[in-house]
């Protein structure tokens, strides 16, 4: 591994797992990550995922493919709407998600495989989840919408996780409290 790959475990101290909201068969990953953020920086169950994906759904396009996708500046202009501050970046490396974790700033990353094809079957998909924790053993630990079960914790392993991200550009949404 690189030298600046961490040996030690590194976890947000926000409690984003105990705010997680299942997206069900939606493709509501987008807004479910902007409320279970939001509902952890004010400490309070106070956005509601649904309402929020219904309410992108009307407001459309730039911000959103109405019950399709969530384009990254609409997940940044609902948490301004939302009163916190956020950053999308393009291109961002893999040691800024290990800084932020080291400094607490809570990120929502974006994997997928947008080019898949089974056969002549476009099968193409992108993702987003809130990067969590790191641990040298397991990888990567994510509160993930699509996740079942109370915390919504999933495992990625490093090279998976950087073929998938890089597949989507590298991209980050990084957020705090004004």
């Amino acid at each position: 591994m690189k030298a600046w790959i961490p040996e030690e475990r590194i976890e947000l101290s926000f409690p984003v797992a105990r705010y997680h909201v299942h997206q069900r068969d939606s493709n509501d990953c987008g807004p479910y990550c902007v409320a279970m953020v939001a509902n952890t920086l004010y400490e309070g169950p106070f956005v509601n995922a649904a309402i929020l994906a219904a309410e992108l759904d009307r407001r459309g396009f730039p911000e959103r493919i109405p019950g399709w996708a969530t384009l990254p500046w609409g997940v940044v202009a609902s948490l301004r709407r939302l009163g916190l501050r956020a950053r999308w970046r393009l291109g961002a490396s893999l040691r800024r998600l290990f800084t932020n974790l080291r400094e607490d700033r809570i990120t929502i990353v974006i994997v997928g495989e947008p080019l898949r094809f089974e056969g002549r079957r476009w099968c193409g998909w992108s993702h987003y989840k809130i990067l969590g924790t790191w641990d040298p053993e397991r990888g990567l630990g994510f509160v993930d919408p699509a996740a079942f079960g109370a915390t919504g914790m999933t495992w990625q392993s490093l090279a998976e996780f950087r073929r998938q991200w890089a597949w989507m550009g590298k991209q980050t949404i990084e957020v705090w409290r004004t």
